[in-house]
């Protein structure tokens, strides 16, 4: 949208496997399902400057669209989030500076927000959810109302897509198959889906296991419940699992108990030891790939396409 935007002569194509608003609840893509809070997760080998900038970028861009009168349509939600820690920190997050109100959490504040007693640090901060069905189904809507075609099909080989055209990877995992780039790998995501009204913040707890983090994020009529953050790519969903998650997040919600389980889905975040994000020729065709960005697509997307035009604007303009 942001190429468009700036360059509206060019004749942009999105070709997708499965393409948001089109594609079966039961089996949404990764960034469709997932919970959409904005901080930067499952991320590794990325500078925090560069980070930062992105990360920056797409938060001022979905606060703009939360303070239109888009944000219902857009699922764009403005929500406070506790993070609690059962080890003390040995410093902050390298993001602090780029949310609003971050603090780092006094004893009484912990003991306030951490029914378990279990956790020792943490901090707040407000930030946005991009609830990720919502907002791909409007991201497709705003770029058709802009004469974009989007087509929803499988590429195997770079040339199935038409000569003469400029390509940009956003293929996350498919990009092992179409460009051959073996260090992507999925990071495993198990969640459940509930109906709990009440709940209207973010709080997430961290404990010794990494791998297991308890999260809860609200969005416009479920609430997300987490998971996992393991590099596995097996997408089953075991009612073991669902019960450990469950309990996980009603120990430090415990009104959860009363929660309505509606849904439950394990997606493939595509991991990578840094960010790719450059220029490259392939076949003979000029490709841009923008790839390997972990649990992070959503809060990072609109940075990182302002890097893919600037890298474009010279064979386009």
């Amino acid at each position: 949208m942001r190429l468009k935007r700036q360059i509206p002569s060019v004749d942009l194509q999105v070709v997708g496997e499965k393409i948001a608003s089109r594609t079966a609840a039961s089996d949404p893509t990764t960034s469709e399902g997932a919970a959409g809070l904005w901080k930067p997760f499952a991320l590794s080998g990325t500078p925090d400057e560069l980070v930062n900038r992105w990360g920056k970028e797409t938060l001022e861009h979905y606060m703009g669209i939360y303070l239109s009168g888009r944000a219902p349509e857009a699922g764009i939600l403005l929500s406070s989030a506790y993070e609690l820690f059962e080890e003390p920190l040995d410093e902050l997050p390298a993001w602090a500076d780029v949310v609003p109100a971050f603090r780092r959490l006094t004893p009484a504040d912990i003991s306030f927000y951490d029914p378990s007693g279990r956790h020792v640090d943490g901090y707040s901060y407000d930030t946005i959810i991009a609830e990720g069905r919502l907002y791909l189904g409007w991201i497709c809507r705003e770029l058709e109302g802009l004469g974009v075609k989007i087509v929803e099909r499988k590429v195997s080989r770079v040339d199935e897509i038409e000569a003469g055209r400029v390509i940009v990877d956003c293929c996350g995992l498919g990009s092992r198959e179409l460009f051959q780039d073996m260090e992507i790998f999925g990071i495993r995501g198990h969640v459940l889906r509930v109906k709990a009204p009440w709940v209207r913040h973010h709080v997430e707890s961290h404990g010794v296991d990494a791998t297991r983090p308890a999260y809860i994020i609200p969005n416009t009529d479920t609430v997300v419940l987490g998971g996992t953050k393991e590099r596995s790519e097996d997408r089953t969903s075991t009612a073991e699992e669902r019960q450990e998650i469950f309990d996980r997040c009603k120990a430090i919600v415990p009104s959860l108990e009363a929660a309505e389980l509606v849904g439950h889905w394990v997606g493939l975040r595509p991991g990578r030891e840094g960010i790719r994000l450059e220029m490259d020729e392939v076949d003979g065709r000029v490709v841009v790939h923008n790839v390997g960005h972990g649990g992070s697509g959503l809060t990072l997307a609109w940075g990182c396409a302002g890097d893919v035009v600037e890298l474009l604007k010279p064979l386009l303009v």
